[in-house]
């Protein structure tokens, strides 16, 4: 089992990847209100799982959380400012 593993070593997975980049353009789509930030999170929360348990590059996914949370609360002020 451990030969299976050792070529993910150090790699990033896709859903980390597509989390990160996901939750980073979420950031300039203000006019989704954080819907975009909500998909990039998720992603990034499964990629982030994923690598933890294959033994892969966590960063990516770790970023991908951060700038999803961000774009959701950007998002939820913006709707909330808008609503006034």
């Amino acid at each position: 089992m451990r030969g299976e593993l050792s070529h993910m070593e150090g790699k990033a997975n896709g859903l980390s990847i597509a989390g990160f980049v996901v939750s980073l353009v979420s950031l300039f789509l203000v006019a989704l209100y954080g819907i975009a930030g909500l998909v990039g999170l998720i992603l990034s929360a499964v990629g982030r799982s994923q690598a933890v348990r294959e033994g892969g590059k966590t960063g990516l996914a770790t970023a991908g959380i951060v700038l999803g949370i961000i774009s959701i609360v950007c998002g939820l002020s913006t709707a909330i400012v808008m609503s006034l």
